[in-house]
Parts: structure tokens; sequence; C-alpha cells
């Protein structure tokens, strides 16, 4: 199945941002159906997404979707295309963190500490000299 582009986008007109091509999972919750589901989004900008799921969203309709490096965002249900659907954010996203692993920062910090800090072998051998560690042959 094609994503949709400017020359077949029946929405692309109506957009304010322009858009990110990516393929991400994410978890959106309905709270007006008190459901939630496991959703692809498709693309994304600073103000909203296009997002494929099975529940069939509804235009208006409330969302909360939890993304990656940001968190949960609200957003209303903007239109609807089959299995797909646009989301209006509540208000705007750096949609750049979207696509930063979610755990860089976390790997970055322990590499960073460790070597601030050093192996702990070498910590815990502080008060040794050079030339105890050292012995002849």
């Amino acid at each position: 199945m094609s994503q949709p582009d400017a020359t077949n986008d029946p929405y692309a007109d109506q957009r304010n941002a322009p858009r990110n091509n990516l393929l991400l999972s994410s978890i959106c919750h309905w709270p007006n159906r008190q459901m939630e589901e496991r959703v692809k989004i498709r693309n994304v900008s600073a103000t909203g997404l296009m997002a494929e799921g099975t529940l069939g969203a509804t235009v208006g309709e409330k969302v909360v979707l939890e993304l990656r490096n940001i968190g949960a965002i609200e957003g209303i249900v903007a239109w609807v295309q089959s299995n797909r659907f646009g989301v209006a954010f509540a208000r705007p996203i750096d949609p750049v963190l979207l696509r930063t692993p979610a755990d860089v920062s976390a790997r970055q910090s322990e590499t960073r500490d460790y070597y601030q800090r050093g192996p702990v072998s070498v910590l815990n051998r502080q008060d040794e000299t050079r030339s105890d560690r050292l012995r002849r042959i």
C-alpha cells in the first residue's frame, strides 16, 4: 500500500507544517472508549501525525498517544481514511525527538560516567603503589 503524498493526499493542502515520513509503533489511548491499541505512525510534524490502527477512529474523537522520547501527547482526530487517521496535537512537539533512539541518552550518560570514574578494579587499588602490583618474573 503506498503512502499518501502531496499529489494523491486529499488532506495535503490543509497541512501547516512539513511532515517527516517514518514508521514507528506507539500506544494510542481512546479515553472516551476506555480502550487502547498499538498503532503505526506513518508520518509526523510538530502539529500532528498520521497513524494506522484497527479500532476505527472517528473525526473529532480525543486521543492520547504515547510517543517515544516525548511522552503522552493529547490530540483530536482530524480526518479518517480507511484504517488511517490524522491527529492534530493539543500542543506542538519536536518531531526530531521521535527519530532519536529511546535509550541513547541513557547509554551516553552510562558511558560518560564509566570514563569519568574509571573501572572499578582501578578504583579499588587506589591505596596500592605501582611497585606493589608489579612482580619480577
